[in-house]
């Protein structure tokens, strides 16, 4: 017996394309998330030692060490999204039978991925109005605040996309475990 083997068609081939790319770009911002906790803790560490030993606290320190800590936060959050490490209550889920279960589990990543749309456009409309208006953050150091709200920006859309693929995982698998890139 030969195993008949199908190709995916144009749609398969272009879905599997943008997912291997959504992919490499949240590798990408997960290793400038740890670039941005590593700079967090030495600054943090130079802070203290300035204040305390040298007794001449840098004005920059703070300010930068609080855009660090968004950056590491917002940068990281798809990956978390991707590889399943967000919060996640599933007792409930995991208590319901297997129709029922999937149901339910597909209904919360589509809610998430609807959630994280919306925030996202709120976060556009924002990160539009600061950059247009040339906002800055308010502290010693004077830092664009788009450059924040584009980290939100990302890292909502991002999760919203990752939501959305496990979404249609469970909603394509027929009660077995299944990723998105096994069923394109």
């Amino acid at each position: 017996m030969s195993a008949v083997v199908k190709q995916p068609g144009a749609f398969g081939r272009l879905a599997g394309a943008l997912m291997a790319a959504h992919d490499s770009i949240t590798r990408f911002t997960f290793g400038l998330s740890v670039f941005a906790g590593a700079y967090l803790t030495l600054v943090l560490a130079w802070e203290v030692f300035a204040r305390y030993v040298l007794e001449a606290p840098t004005g920059w320190g703070p300010d930068t060490a609080g855009v660090s800590f968004a950056f590491m936060t917002f940068l990281a959050t798809p990956m978390l999204s991707w590889k399943h490490g967000h919060a996640n209550m599933s007792m409930v889920v995991n208590s319901l039978p297997p129709s029922a279960a999937r149901f339910l589990q597909t209904f919360i990543y589509f809610l998430a991925a609807a959630v994280c749309g919306l925030t996202t456009w709120f976060g556009w409309n924002e990160l539009l109005r600061v950059y247009e208006g040339h906002v800055m953050m308010i502290a010693v150091t004077p830092i664009p605040k788009w450059w924040l709200m584009a980290a939100i920006v990302y890292g909502l859309f991002s999760m919203g996309l990752y939501f959305l693929r496990h979404g249609l995982c469970v909603m394509c698998s027929s009660g077995r475990s299944a990723t998105l890139e096994k069923v394109v």
